[in-house]
């Protein structure tokens, strides 16, 4: 319910009546004193023939009330029968005269049209139509305002639920750039190259007789085999911190474009182009996955030749970086031996126009109560997981024109993802 100033007088506009086929000078007076009464005045426009009120009509203009004079013209209520659909909600009264014919004096007649009523009774029921046009007037009104408001209020919850997932995704990013970053402390924390100035000052000290040093002294001659040992490490110690800055520097760009993508979301729905899938999914196996994770998973690729489908680039990396990294947490929180991950990407086979591509896991699995609710909003089985990954995940693939289900047999027997792509126009034409 609106607050009650919603209904004051400053916030009620006038009126509107058509008035057909009355002599605004010999308007009777008794329904004169009716429309005087109002406040604020009704906004009345005087017109002689039916038609001419129609004109008006079709022109655009809006009536709350049509009052309609049928004491002159013969069959004027007809007419209105077959032009009442464009009277746009109007109330429609007829005001016709006492000594027609089948009609009782101070008789009111309801039909599908409207209402006619006898001269004698015309102002009282004035009054009632009046009052009735005003609380559908106030009525409309009010609904416009909660319409507004509940518009503002679905922005609110659209830009609340793009806030989340930018900090959702990025949580994700940032796991990554974490791991990267540590690995580069732990590598330079432990890195041999002290020996070199070590050396070096073994080095310096025997300048005089290096030759011999080198050749016959015990300490001497181990500096050239430790100094070979030690450029090899530091070689591949070099190649250790250049991958993890390649991949702080690739993550911080992915953060870019995720803060760029969620802001176009603002605007507009996510912006599609032409893209190769199994690239997209190299790229997030890439974030969601170290190399020491071949020690306890077994990934098993299995991609088809197929074109290139119509997506948002970044949009469907974030949520392929969720949806890995969902199998890793399942995966790690069921014991066994040894895992295994089966990526697929393939035409869908019924239909040539969709990629299909499947992420299957061997985690601990989705309880059968579970699977209607995954995709939504807050709901998650993990104790720090907030319910926001995957519900939007699958609104941003539908904005794709795509869609994902999710399948498993319950609990220790893990979990399919399957999402689906519309193909590229142009390589279906091809």
């Amino acid at each position: 319910m609106l607050p009650s100033d919603c209904l004051s007088p400053q916030n009620i506009v006038p009126l509107h009546v058509l008035m057909v086929g009355f002599d605004e000078a010999d308007f009777s007076p008794s329904c004169r004193s009716v429309f005087a009464s109002l406040d604020p005045k009704a906004s009345m426009q005087w017109v002689k023939t039916l038609q001419e009120g129609m004109a008006q009509i079709e022109l655009g203009n809006s009536y709350e009330v049509i009052l309609l004079d049928c004491r002159k013209a013969v069959g004027v209520w007809e007419e209105m029968c077959q032009g009442v659909e464009g009277c746009q909600g109007a109330v429609i009264l007829g005001v016709i005269a006492g000594a027609e014919k089948d009609v009782d004096q101070n008789r009111l007649i309801e039909d599908a049209v409207g209402f006619r009523v006898d001269e004698a009774l015309a102002p009282n029921v004035l009054k009632w139509v009046l009052r009735h046009a005003r609380e559908r007037q106030q009525f409309l009104v009010e609904q416009e305002q909660l319409r507004v408001q509940l518009g503002k209020a679905a922005y609110k919850s659209e830009m609340a639920d793009v806030a989340s997932t930018v900090l959702h995704n990025m949580g994700n990013v940032l796991t990554s750039v974490m791991v990267a970053a540590n690995m580069v402390e732990s590598v330079v924390e432990q890195s041999p190259v002290i020996l070199v100035n070590r050396m070096v000052e073994l080095i310096n000290a025997h300048l005089e007789d290096l030759g011999s040093y080198l050749t016959e002294d015990a300490k001497g001659k181990r500096i050239p085999a430790s100094l070979e040992k030690l450029g090899a490490h530091l070689a591949e110690e070099q190649k250790t911190v250049l991958r993890e800055m390649k991949s702080l520097v690739r993550n911080i760009r992915h953060m870019k474009q995720i803060i760029i993508s969620h802001q176009g979301m603002v605007k507009s729905v996510g912006h599609a182009e032409r893209i190769s899938l199994v690239d997209v999914v190299a790229h997030a196996m890439e974030l969601s996955f170290q190399p020491e994770d071949d020690t306890w998973i077994t990934i098993c690729r299995d991609y088809q030749e197929v074109p290139a489908v119509l997506a948002d680039q970044h949009q469907l990396l974030q949520i392929l970086v969720n949806l890995l990294r969902n199998a890793k947490q399942a995966m790690r929180q069921y014991v066994v031996d040894r895992h295994e991950l089966i990526l697929n990407v393939k035409l869908k086979p019924d239909d040539e126009r969709f990629v299909v591509m499947t992420i299957q896991d061997s985690g601990i699995g989705i309880a059968p109560e579970h699977l209607s609710k995954m995709f939504v909003r807050g709901f998650t089985t993990k104790p720090d997981g907030n319910g926001i990954g995957l519900h939007s995940s699958i609104i941003a693939i539908k904005n794709m024109g795509g869609s994902m289900t999710v399948h498993s047999d319950g609990l220790g027997q893990g979990a399919t993802f399957t999402l689906i792509f519309p193909v590229h126009k142009e390589a279906v034409l091809a």
